[in-house]
């Protein structure tokens, strides 16, 4: 890319989120320049293979969801992940390690990427005539950088600091328009830098794979061990799955709900930490594969079990946002055991790390459709309707996206609609906030 290129695809974008985004609630404006940062990956990235493609696509659906979901914790897990997977589709990874290294790579070259467009821009205007201002410019951007990130920290944290610079400056420092577009013109170049950097630099440096720490006896005892924990307990939860009530009092004496408390958090616990040994053990003869096979298969029932003690507390409290978003980890993680069966039974794990990033991407895309918000209102009124108690708090504390289906609940239920503006303007414009209009007007 030549260095007039560079400067109008970092820059530009730049320039025009700080000026359009500023004061318009999260929407269009967002999603399309998140979009437009992903047409930055692909163009400085010289090879288009399939999987570079996947990556992008994925992305690029993920950008979209600032436009289509009101909920700001969505929208921002959605950025996120859109922008690992920009950079891993920069970075074109393969193994576990160049896919680790390339998902946060954007990240490492944040202010690097940043630094680059300074210098960029200083050489394009001509190094005789700048070259004692370059230091200084460089230092002014970052020292900007650096004043963006701090200033609203301790402004926050201290309320007379902010009131001898509101006094000082003249600013209202809860909404400052040009501390926020100093603030959006930083972060977008430094994104546009950072995945430029990360085209022309390698996310992580190639070295000689080692060879196994432990031999086969080893980790035939030590797998061994744990299929027998694991089936020990499973033969457990077997009988509680199925038992009902009465065998959970009998066993434990704690209602459904306490046993479901006791236990969630630690089965994902053993859960990620299973995927973590099958990571690191031996798998090079029939036994330790099939050691390893039934090792997954124990985990799936032990993920079943914690679905089940999840579902268990959600009928007793009510679905919140954490809820669900444990509910999409079992899921995930589940996902994962079965690639990894998969992979033993071929023999070949060559294509686990990609096909692992691939089945992440389409949990986040198809979590971020499902409408998280809506679906917590839903299973919450559903509960209602059934005759149990409803936080109306909690609920008025969504965001619009619930409101179509909050709007179906009686006078009687005492939840009060969140006030909506009557336009987001286009920068701002909402599918979610939309929903939301019509079904107020509705009732």
């Amino acid at each position: 890319m030549s260095r007039s290129s560079l400067l109008l695809a970092g820059l530009g974008p730049a320039a025009l989120a700080a000026a359009t985004l500023a004061g318009h609630p999260v929407g269009a404006g967002v999603a399309l320049t998140a979009l437009v940062l992903v047409g930055i990956a692909v163009r400085v990235t010289a090879a288009s293979d399939p999987w570079r493609l996947v990556c992008w696509a994925a992305a690029a659906a993920l950008a979209l969801m600032p436009a289509l979901r009101s909920a700001g914790w969505v929208a921002t897990l959605s950025l996120f992940a859109a922008a690992a997977l920009a950079s891993l589709g920069v970075v074109g990874a393969r193994s576990w390690r160049e896919v680790a290294a390339g998902a946060v790579a954007w990240v490492r070259n944040l202010v690097p990427g940043l630094a680059l467009l300074a210098v960029v821009a200083t050489a394009a205007a001509g190094k005789r005539r700048w070259g004692r201002l370059a230091p200084a410019a460089r230092g002014g951007a970052l020292a900007a950088l650096l004043l963006a990130v701090f200033v609203p920290l301790f402004v926050t944290a201290d309320a007379a600091f902010a009131q001898v610079l509101g006094d000082a400056f003249d600013w209202d420092l809860r909404v400052d328009r040009t501390a926020l577009r100093v603030m959006i013109f930083l972060l977008v170049a430094g994104l546009a830098g950072a995945l430029t950097l990360t085209a022309v630099a390698p996310a992580v440096a190639g070295s000689e794979p080692r060879g196994p720490w432990l031999g086969r006896t080893e980790w035939r005892i030590a797998l061994a061990a744990l299929d027998l924990l694991f089936g020990a307990f499973v033969v457990l939860q077997l009988a509680t799955l199925f038992g009902g009530d009465e065998h959970v009092l009998r066993t434990a004496g704690l209602t459904y709900a306490e046993y479901a408390r006791e236990g969630f958090a630690q089965l994902m616990v053993v859960a990620a930490l299973t995927l973590g040994v099958i990571a690191l053990a031996r798998r090079d003869d029939r036994g330790l594969r099939l050691l390893l096979g039934l090792l997954c298969a124990l985990a799936l029932v032990v993920l079943a079990s914690a679905l089940k003690r999840l579902g268990l507390y959600e009928e007793a409290f009510g679905f919140t946002r954490l809820r669900l978003l444990a509910h999409g980890g079992i899921l995930w993680l589940g996902g994962l055991f079965v690639l990894v069966l998969a992979a033993g039974a071929r023999r070949d794990g060559r294509w686990l790390p990609r096909a692992t990033v691939v089945l992440s991407a389409a949990f986040g895309i198809a979590f971020g459709l499902s409408n998280p918000d809506a679906r917590i209102a839903g299973h919450n009124v559903a509960r209602y309707e059934r005759g149990g108690p409803l936080d109306v708090d909690y609920l008025e504390g969504l965001s619009p996206d619930a409101t179509p289906v909050l709007a179906r609940l009686p006078p009687e239920a005492g939840f009060t609609p969140r006030w909506l503006a009557d336009d987001d303007g286009l920068a701002g414009a909402n599918l979610g906030r939309a929903h939301a209009r019509a079904a107020l007007k509705r009732r």
